[in-house]
């Protein structure tokens, strides 16, 4: 080893320091476990930099892993940013390159993340949820940095290019985490949300990038595992809401419009009895979680019925009669807009599909049918689109009108609808607002959900 006191080698999923001499480890000692059988220390690849800064300020230490922070190839803009992208982008560079940019959909997150690969002239691997989003992420690649396709690579969807910019899916990183160890500098979370999930963190644990940006409208989780993103990614470093943006004039104006429904009499009549025995059954065995009432279904006739009461209930107050006849209402109000409509249920999507004339999109539709729906939508020869949680996130598709026919009581679910409704003030072909109606159902289920929401 010669004069060599120590040395970090990546073994698997870990990253190893081999001490040749006695190591004064005590101010990085928290991130290290001790191997007494091979004598080492190890730690997780993430914490690479913080570990070679402190040995290198002491000890002379040799890396047996390749790894060259700078791209090969210049990069140039193609784009302006926005003053509060620049300040977002500002803070995220004073926190050390790492944190988590919160915009509302549809405001330019993308753009930020481009900024940061010419900032840094890093190499970067850049995570998205999608299929979609990765092709729209390589788009954005090319034109906004000037960048030849040759020099990006696509990790997903039968490929598997390594280049200097390499774009992938989460659940593509965390299988192949061990093929980006050591690649990049920069990391590029889009929809940050997904990556504290057990299956995902890997992704962030296991590759020794220093640089981390993350990308969302609301990094928020039910599970509260988005405390762990402090770590894994950054602190949230910048964050505006919808609002202040309106405020400045970067997306248009835009009105919330709640419509109450009032079920049919024997809708009114069904959905109290299903209510009534999913309740009765809650009440009786005290199980007021959820995921515990659908574990007990499994072996518990009386739970599963008490849980399919509850599913009829919900589509019940979901797709009830009268919310058809106010959406024929809406559409002829908004002939000539631009309109999604969205449901919670896919036999409502079909229903009101058929029975409207318009085109639907689904988890189960094609993605070549997909693509040409959208490229209709978006050229205007279709002006209407129908939909389940399919377009909630990593589409880009907008509309001046909104239609929630059912939704969850997600918030974020939320945002990202309201998002496909919120073109830039310049784009508006009037000075009218854009708007989002959500039709909730009177004495049901769906007014908590709704009042969750906000």
């Amino acid at each position: 080893m010669g004069s060599y006191e120590v040395t970090l080698k990546l073994i698997n999923y870990d990253l190893v320091l081999e001490p040749h001499v006695f190591l004064d480890v005590e101010p990085i000692r928290h991130l290290l476990t001790y191997d007494a059988k091979f004598k080492n220390f190890k730690t997780l690849p993430m914490y690479f930099a913080e570990i070679k800064q402190y040995l290198f300020s002491k000890y002379a230490v040799k890396i047996e892993f390749p790894y060259e922070e700078k791209l090969s190839f210049d990069t140039v803009t193609n784009y302006a940013l926005r003053p509060y992208q620049e300040d977002a982008l500002s803070k995220w560079i004073e926190n050390n390159f790492r944190g988590i940019i919160c915009l509302p959909t549809g405001t330019g997150k993308t753009f930020l993340g481009l900024d940061a690969i010419h900032k840094t002239k890093n190499k970067t691997l850049i995570i998205v949820p999608t299929i979609n989003l990765l092709h729209q992420w390589r788009r954005n690649v090319i034109e906004g940095l000037e960048i030849s396709k040759e020099n990006i690579g696509i990790w997903g969807g039968g490929k598997q290019e390594l280049n200097e910019i390499t774009i992938t899916t989460y659940d593509s990183a965390h299988i192949y985490v061990k093929r980006f160890q050591n690649a990049f500098d920069l990391l590029i979370f889009d929809e940050v949300h997904h990556l504290p999930a057990p299956t995902y963190r890997v992704i962030a644990e296991g590759t020794i990038a220093s640089k981390r940006i993350g990308l969302s409208a609301t990094p928020e989780r039910s599970d509260d595992l988005h405390q762990d993103l402090d770590f894994l990614v950054g602190k949230v470093v910048y964050r505006l809401e919808h609002e202040e943006l309106v405020d400045d004039g970067y997306v248009a104006p835009f009105e919330l419009k709640p419509i109450i429904i009032e079920l049919t009499e024997d809708e009114k009549t069904r959905y109290d009895a299903l209510d009534k025995t999913y309740r009765d059954y809650v009440q009786k065995y005290r199980v007021f979680d959820f995921e515990k009432l659908v574990l007990r279904s499994g072996r518990d006739k009386k739970a599963r019925e008490a849980l399919l009461a509850r599913q009829e209930a919900r589509k019940i107050s979901f797709g009830g009669g009268e919310k058809l006849a106010t959406l024929e209402e809406l559409l002829v109000q908004h002939q000539h807009d631009r309109i999604i409509i969205f449901c919670e249920f896919n036999d409502i999507v079909h229903a009101i599909a058929k029975r409207f004339i318009i085109p639907l999109i689904t988890h189960k539709t094609k993605a070549e049918e997909r693509r040409i729906i959208l490229d209709n939508f978006r050229n205007g020869q279709y002006s209407k689109l129908v939909t389940g949680k399919v377009l909630d996130e990593g589409w880009d598709v907008q509309a001046n009108v909104g239609i929630i026919v059912s939704g969850s009581g997600s918030k974020r679910q939320f945002i990202q609808r309201l998002g496909r409704i919120l073109r830039p003030k310049k784009e508006m072909e009037s000075k009218k607002k854009a708007i989002l109606y959500e039709l909730i159902t009177k004495e049901t289920l769906e007014v908590s959900t709704a009042s969750r929401r906000k």
